[in-house]
């Protein structure tokens, strides 16, 4: 069972590279869910990590769409619009680039972490 949390954690990271924002809230929630329906099969320390990671992305991308409301309310003219767009496209993929590096970093811990306690048990 945790293959199939670590393909979510793959497929979350690669939607944040791309910058496909609800996509990645959608597999975020698609990974909670998962952890809430396979809690049983699963450590409770593996649990609250992936837990940790999905939140962290779902959080991390309605941010960036209340950040992108925010900004269309200072859209006064249609002389705005085109810069508003240009400065979207630039904090829309730094912000998800930045989610997406912090859960590669998160899911390289928790990985070297299993592989070190898993080693220390054999």
């Amino acid at each position: 069972m945790t293959i199939i949390v670590y393909i979510i954690t793959a497929v979350l990271i690669k939607l944040s590279l791309l910058g496909l924002g609800m996509l990645s809230i959608i597999s975020a929630f698609v990974g909670l869910l998962f952890l809430k329906v396979m809690h049983k099969k699963l450590s409770e320390w593996l649990i609250n990590r992936f837990r940790k990671k999905f939140k962290i992305a779902v959080w991390g991308h309605i941010s960036v769409y209340i950040v992108f409301i925010g900004k269309m309310i200072f859209i006064d003219d249609f002389i705005d619009i085109p810069a508003f767009f240009a400065s979207h496209l630039v904090i829309h993929h730094m912000a998800s680039g930045l989610i997406a590096t912090a859960l590669i970093i998160m899911s390289f811990r928790t990985y070297n972490q299993l592989k070190v306690s898993n080693s220390d048990t054999n």
